[in-house]
């Protein structure tokens, strides 16, 4: 389980595999294991770099109020200068595709190709809501609620509900991980999602790397309306929308992982 001091807070980090580099980025709330079937099927082609960010997994919990979407690329950017990484595919999801847009926005040069799924540049105001509602509920509700009745109703999809087997397995792979995410990390990045919403739509048309948006067909909060906006910003992106909803990476892995996997190894090296 290595760590690394970055911008000074204490951050877990992983990294396996031999190839190009591949740094992926979790969502809101969300620690690097959960990554796991993506490591599993990106390690024979790449070197893969998963981190939790701050205030989630096994990184600090630092007491500022919010955790901008700048912050946590940086802390991004420092874990690759760290690693003695020059350039990285870079994949986000959620709030970690904001975080991947932010990241090739203040550090072009580290950033090979993105991949945002499940993301957005400018979002509604139901999604703005759900947000803050996740922000109030998350010091309410115990956090075996927190999964089964706030999370899980918007990241998956009535296919995934209709096995109760599907949701016990979730529920209980998110219980027996033992580094539970605080409710004021929720909160914190949640307060930053807030913040940074609209804010770098003018800026998209100075990204020039391949860029690749994955959207769930059934995803409720971060519908395919907001990655058709996204790509259409961003001069070398491409759309592709795949089953599933929200949490299309969980839900349909393998799909997800061949489509990405395709991608990145026809980005040009250089």
């Amino acid at each position: 389980m290595p760590y690394a001091i970055i911008n000074k807070i204490r951050m877990h980090y992983e990294v396996a595999g031999q190839g190009p580099p591949v740094l992926l980025v979790s969502g809101l709330a969300s620690p690097a294991v959960d990554w796991g079937l993506q490591v599993k099927a990106l390690v024979p082609h790449f070197q893969v770099i998963t981190f939790d960010n701050r205030g989630v997994g096994e990184t600090d919990l630092p007491p500022e109020p919010v955790y901008t979407m700048g912050q946590m690329a940086d802390d991004a950017a420092a874990l690759l200068r760290q690693l003695k990484i020059g350039r990285a595919h870079v994949v986000g999801v959620s709030m970690g595709g904001t975080i991947a847009i932010e990241l090739a926005l203040r550090h072009p040069r580290l950033v090979r190709s993105l991949v945002l799924v499940s993301t957005w540049a400018k979002a509604d105001a139901r999604f703005l809501h759900t947000i803050e509602s996740w922000m109030s509920l998350a010091f309410r509700v115990p956090v075996e609620e927190r999964y089964r009745y706030v999370f899980y109703p918007w990241l998956l999809t009535p296919d995934f509900f209709e096995k109760k087997e599907n949701v016990e397995a979730a529920f209980q792979r998110a219980l027996a991980y033992p580094h539970r995410t605080k409710a004021e990390a929720i909160e914190r990045q949640a307060r930053g999602i807030l913040a940074w919403n609209g804010t770098r739509v003018k800026r998209l048309r100075s990204i020039k790397v391949p860029t690749l948006v994955l959207a769930g067909k059934d995803d409720i909060l971060t519908p395919p309306a907001f990655g058709r906006a996204l790509a259409k910003e961003i001069r070398r992106a491409r759309l592709a929308v795949l089953p599933g909803g929200h949490g299309l990476f969980l839900e349909h892995a393998e799909l997800f992982n061949r489509t990405t996997i395709r991608f990145l190894k026809g980005v040009r090296s250089k």
